[in-house]
């Protein structure tokens, strides 16, 4: 496969670590105002070198038929090549069986919390999955991540092979969790990056990937992280960058960064690197699910800086983050926003409503 350039000098990304790990400790609005003038040339000068490489090139993730255990081990997930194994899935039950429907009818009157990324605050919405899933059949827009589908209804484990995905994970692993996302038509993930591994199962419809490698972090200004994940740099008036409807005056530097893209189709499982920038876009109607899983040790390999500073983030702490990412990852949005205990008393008296109107059925 065709690798990524590499277009940043030694000083450049020891500068951009400096900037990062002081923004973790110290603020990163405190930090601007403090050091202003030399971050706004440290960018002026990132830009520049991106600009002097040329515009960046689309490199189609590799599709595998028949990739082998040990080849996937040994050179994908250790050098944190993204590739696709085609049909990997396509026997599995959840390829087989799941749609909107079959959400609806099964696990419909599930209470959520449904949240939103937004630019300065996170917003959420206490609803049912299956008020969602009638959004999204009319094209309402709405976009369920991260649905905790086997802590709340583990029998759907049978619904994989579970052997196949624990042989490719790594080994000494602190995290494993599954999330399922439900989403209508051109719904999108904004950027984003986390401290998980991913084995991504497209189940039903379409799904685009793109995928930034990390290397590029100084280009793109991160924030500080969030204990499992972190967000690009954004500019308030204008939200985060959308490579889908690109603007490339408000965020330049996007033109010049190679990329990785490829259209997953039901029963193509993808291997997503930890702490690789990526977005995605529903091409149809769409169910996939990510396993998960967070190796520190792999981690420190694919990024020692950015593992470092996840393990000590305090908001949430780490464990805490841990634990609410295996409950509900959705609860860690919720929580940041300051609205924990709020959403699971709405939780507990939308749980009673719905009981209530099951016994009137």
């Amino acid at each position: 496969m065709q690798g990524f350039k590499k277009i940043f000098s030694r000083a450049q990304l020891l500068e951009f670590g400096m900037y990062h790990f002081m923004d973790q400790f110290f603020g990163r609005k405190l930090l601007y105002r403090l050091t202003s003038k030399r971050r706004l040339k440290y960018n002026a000068r990132v830009l520049e070198t991106a600009r002097k490489s040329g515009e960046g090139k689309i490199i189609p993730i590799e599709r595998r038929t028949d990739l082998s255990l040990e080849e996937f081990k040994n050179h994908y997930r250790r050098k944190g090549i993204p590739v696709v194994m085609v049909g990997a899935a396509k026997e599995w039950d959840c390829v087989k069986n799941w749609s909107l429907e079959y959400f609806k009818k099964l696990h419909g009157d599930d209470v959520i919390a449904l949240t939103e990324l937004k630019m300065n605050e996170r917003g959420y919405e206490t609803t049912t999955l299956g008020e969602v899933i009638d959004n999204i059949s009319n094209k309402g827009g709405k976009y369920y991540r991260f649905y905790p589908l086997l802590t709340r209804h583990p029998e759907h484990i049978r619904d994989f092979d579970y052997k196949w995905l624990l042989e490719r994970k790594n080994k000494r692993v602190w995290l494993e969790t599954w999330q399922v996302f439900i989403g209508g038509k051109d719904s999108i993930s904004t950027f984003h990056m986390e401290n998980q591994c991913n084995l991504f199962v497209q189940a039903y419809g379409k799904k685009r990937w793109v995928i930034y490698p990390d290397y590029y972090s100084p280009a793109l200004d991160p924030q500080p992280g969030k204990g499992i994940y972190r967000a690009p740099g954004v500019k308030p008036d204008k939200g985060l960058f959308n490579i889908f409807n690109p603007d490339y005056e408000t965020y330049p530097a996007y033109k010049y960064l190679d990329r990785y893209e490829v259209v997953l189709e039901p029963g193509d499982v993808l291997f997503n690197p930890c702490f690789d920038w990526h977005t995605v876009k529903n091409e149809t109607d769409s169910i996939s699910v990510g396993y998960r899983w967070v190796s520190p040790s792999y981690g420190f390999k694919r990024n020692p800086l950015f593992m470092f500073l996840d393990l000590i983030a305090r908001n949430p702490p780490i464990r805490r983050a841990f634990k609410l990412y295996t409950e509900d990852t959705n609860l860690i949005l919720v929580a940041q926003s300051g609205n924990l205990d709020k959403y699971l008393k709405e939780k507990a008296d939308k749980e009673k409503e719905q009981k209530a109107k099951s016994s009137q059925a």
